[in-house]
């Protein structure tokens, strides 16, 4: 059956889906935020993270290095989410660490990271694009890092590799252990793997 304008119910649904597909792509658009806008969303959220930590630095096992997995998990802060892209930002690549005595954050969101910032009065901010952590290295890969898991049963007991002092924390979490360092764990067979990006200053 046809409208008085010729349309069958099809063709009128079609128009309508389409439409529906339009406006969610116009709406994430004007929601996700250009990387410039995002930096100063992420500058904060990493100043509230730096915070929470320096508030409540004697609740976590490890004082001088702590991730901002740790901090959900105390609920002293809410999932941070990416200001630039789609998702939350890294619990396991997003860290607060105490170096010789200043507290420096960084804090990965997708593809973009803020890297070991200290927001000491009239410091340039930088902001990192990366790319993800791979196993084989490119001509591209000018980064890398050790990053751990652990086999039990013989399959790999986490969905990826953490940074070491984030894989100890785990290993704590799940086993009830209080390990420091992940030469010392002994309640799977530990796995160190090297693994490569490309890190770049975002040029404007």
């Amino acid at each position: 059956m046809k409208n008085s304008k010729g349309f069958g119910k099809f063709e009128v649904l079609t128009v309508i889906v389409l439409l529906m597909i339009v406006g969610t792509f116009l709406l994430y658009g004007v929601i996700k935020q250009s990387p410039e806008e995002g930096m100063k969303t992420m500058k904060n959220d990493a100043v509230k993270f730096s915070s929470a930590v320096a508030t409540n630095n004697d609740t976590f096992h490890n004082t001088n290095f702590v991730y901002l997995g740790e901090v959900i998990d105390e609920k002293l802060i809410k999932e941070i989410k990416n200001p630039i892209g789609r998702g939350n930002c890294s619990v396991s690549e997003s860290f607060v660490e105490m170096i010789n005595g200043t507290a420096t954050t960084t804090l990965k969101c997708g593809e973009y990271l803020i890297d070991r910032a200290t927001f000491a009065g009239g410091e340039k901010l930088k902001l990192y694009k990366v790319s993800d952590w791979e196993e084989k290295k490119s001509d591209k890969s000018n980064d890398q890092k050790t990053l751990y898991n652990c086999i039990e049963n013989g399959k790999e007991k986490y969905p990826e590799y953490y940074e070491e002092l984030y894989f100890v924390y785990r290993i704590n979490q799940d086993y009830g252990t209080g390990h420091y360092y992940a030469d010392t764990v002994e309640d799977c067979k530990v796995v160190a793997k090297t693994f490569y990006r490309e890190k770049n200053e975002y040029q404007k």
